[in-house]
């Protein structure tokens, strides 16, 4: 039921105009929902793309992991453990290497999406403001 409901409580703020903080938080729930909010659906598959690669790795390199326990654990010979331990070592620091990436994607991601989120009317607010130069003066013009 609670899915119900959010599901049309994020189409409907997407209508509304960009508060940065919900761009943020929607990109951390999330992937790739903040630039969904912000209109930036290029960024928004890049980043479901990215964060969907580094989550199959994470899977796979943890099934090899488990792979190579049960290998470890039916191993007698000293030289045979001694290979199932250094590909258990070589398939955690993978795994572990992909879960800080994916959380290094979603901070940039957040980040992404705050920024976008402020800068959503820029050119509106660009076209208030003009900047003047004359001989020797400098003259900034704001239209409120």
């Amino acid at each position: 039921m609670k899915r119900l409901l959010l599901l049309p409580l994020f189409w409907i703020t997407l209508l509304a105009a960009t508060n940065p903080t919900h761009a943020m938080l929607y990109s951390a729930f999330i992937p790739g929902g903040g630039q969904v909010y912000n209109h930036a659906y290029v960024k928004a598959g890049i980043v479901v793309g990215l964060q969907a690669y580094l989550l199959g790795n994470v899977l796979y390199n943890d099934s090899r992991v488990e792979d190579y326990k049960d290998k470890l654990q039916g191993s007698f010979d000293a030289f045979t453990q001694q290979q199932y331990k250094d590909k258990l070592q070589m398939y955690r620091e993978r795994r572990t290497s992909d879960i800080w990436w994916m959380g290094v994607t979603c901070v940039l991601s957040m980040l992404d999406a705050y920024v976008d989120a402020h800068l959503a009317d820029f050119e509106g607010e660009k076209a208030k403001m003009h900047l003047r130069f004359s001989d020797e003066q400098v003259q900034l013009e704001l239209k409120f």
